[in-house]
């Protein structure tokens, strides 16, 4: 699939489409932060937040994608008779997707709603609009309805757990050990992967083998809450880092997005194909996760020989409070990679971005490229005493061949899918140039 990856960008000189004149694409920037600001305000993880995230995503390019006719629709395809704004159904799709999930939030949505369409002149393309993006809300909400996502399913683990094998770890709450979380999540239903199972990783090193030990020395090592070796920086990338993986996918989108001025069009594209990939290297990690049950550095470093932990976790403890489900591979690692290769195919590598955290106390943190952050992420979860290096490294390949595939068979511009016009589970093909240069 990494070849499948560098077809994508061979051809580098190539503008994948421009579509003139540009429209405002606020709408769309701005209904993104409403959706990840809902999830969190929801109490959502990751899983469930790219969820919800992806089925906003989907909903706002089939209703601008309805109205402009300008790529491959994801599933709703339903062209107005008369004219329609396309701002006005963006807005009405995001409101309606948010409104279903968050029942709760339905007045701030309504509020925020309301600020978006006072913008577009009255009339009936307004209205054409609101219903376009209604209808487009509903339908991929009706497609998720029963995609395996719910109930959720917790995971206690092995009743005798034995070497290697993940249990129950501290939690942030001292003397409680939650279970595993979203047991189910490698069964939902992808977005636009084939099976969840499509990129499964090799198992992880053998607990004892080299490769392993070398893994566990370094995580040791640097990773410990009371760490000396451990640098101010490294500190503070771990910290940084610790909030949600999608966070900072879907910031640096914004101001990739706000830096290039893009049309509402092109961001459309741009975020469903981002959160889609996001959402889908969450179910294929889970898969994986809970197909290799692999036990967490914090029980490594605190086992007996013989697997089971009678110390109560006093013998070393890591840096941040480690995740309630399995070690292998890491989520963080393959979330922010598939998000970050995708805007990396359509920006370039290089772009010098201010990010922001949800962790308390920490500053914002400048990258110099997508390939930095995407390697610092990574880094986070070893610095911060969660994870192997192995779980890294599999985990980011696993978030870059997601990215690849969503880009080969997810929506695309009708000039990249030789004028056919599929669905989101057909072949479109591959060996296209994706770049936004304005």
């Amino acid at each position: 699939m990494n070849s499948n990856y560098s077809r994508l960008s061979a051809i580098t000189a190539a503008l994948f489409y421009s579509l003139a004149p540009h429209a405002s694409a606020d709408v769309i920037t701005d209904w993104n932060k409403i959706t990840v600001d809902a999830t969190k305000i929801g109490g959502l993880n990751s899983n469930l937040g790219t969820r919800v995230g992806a089925i906003e995503a989907v909903a706002v390019y089939d209703a601008v994608n309805s109205i402009k006719h300008f790529g491959t629709p994801y599933h709703y395809n339903v062209p107005p008779a008369d004219a329609a704004s396309a701002e006005a159904a963006a807005a009405q799709a995001a409101h309606d997707v948010l409104a279903y999930y968050f029942p709760s939030q339905q007045a701030a949505l309504d509020a925020n709603l309301t600020a978006s369409l006072s913008t577009i002149l009255d009339g009936s393309p307004k209205e054409n609009g609101k219903t376009v993006g209604s209808a487009s809300a509903a339908d991929i909400i009706a497609l998720r309805a029963n995609d395996g996502s719910s109930p959720n399913v917790t995971y206690p683990g092995p009743v005798a757990p034995g070497v290697g094998e993940w249990r129950p770890t501290p939690g942030a709450t001292p003397g409680t050990f939650p279970p595993g979380i979203n047991a189910q999540w490698g069964s939902v239903t992808p977005f636009v992967l084939a099976a969840s199972s499509s990129f499964r990783p090799p198992p992880p090193p053998a607990v004892g083998s080299w490769k392993y030990s070398l893994a566990l020395t370094a995580v040791k090592a640097i990773g410990s809450v009371t760490n000396v070796l451990r640098t101010d920086e490294q500190t503070h990338i771990a910290q940084f880092y610790k909030q949600d993986a999608e966070l900072p996918v879907n910031e640096a989108a914004r101001l990739l997005s706000a830096s290039r001025n893009l049309s509402l069009e092109e961001n459309a594209l741009l975020f469903v194909l981002t959160d889609i990939a996001v959402a889908d290297a969450r179910i294929a990690i889970w898969e994986a996760k809970y197909t290799y049950d692999f036990w967490r550095p914090v029980t490594a470093l605190n086992a007996d020989t013989d697997g089971t932990v009678t110390n109560n976790y006093t013998v070393w403890n890591p840096l941040l409070v480690t995740p309630a489900h399995p070690s292998y591979p890491s989520g963080h690692s393959g979330t922010v990679k598939a998000g970050f290769a995708v805007l990396q195919l359509f920006f370039g590598d290089r772009n010098a971005l201010i990010l922001h955290t949800t962790t308390a106390g920490e500053s914002p943190r400048t990258i110099q490229s997508l390939s930095q952050g995407a390697a610092e992420n990574g880094l986070s979860r070893i610095y911060g005493g969660i994870h192997y290096s192995f779980d890294d490294h599999e985990g980011q390949n696993v978030g870059l061949k997601v990215a690849a595939y969503v880009l080969a068979h997810g929506p695309r511009p009708i000039e990249l899918a030789h004028g056919h016009d599929h669905g989101h589970n057909q072949d479109h093909g591959q060996g296209h140039e994706w770049a936004f240069d304005h």
